[in-house]
């Protein structure tokens, strides 16, 4: 696992390859959540106290903030620029 950070004294996260979802794992490194970093979503594995789930929450989101991808405008294509003429 790669790099691997301690969120509380029960968990920690970190990632299985550098590009992947973060992953949420017990002490006993049971995964209990998933994070998708593109889009800030958490999918809980197992059952988490309400509260812990939003201080996890918390954390990843602070430690790991949503990517926004930067579009670029495309070029138009010369199909496109043929049938317009």
């Amino acid at each position: 696992m790669q790099d691997r950070q301690v969120i509380n004294d029960s968990y920690y996260c970190g990632r299985f390859r550098q590009d992947a979802i973060v992953s949420v794992l017990t002490g006993n490194s049971y995964v209990v959540a998933e994070y998708d970093e593109r889009t800030g979503d958490i999918r809980w594995q197992r059952v988490v106290n309400a509260s812990q789930k939003e201080g996890i929450h918390n954390w990843l989101r602070e430690h790991f903030p949503v990517k926004v991808a930067v579009e670029t405008a495309k070029k138009p294509s010369r199909k496109g620029q043929l049938q317009s003429a």
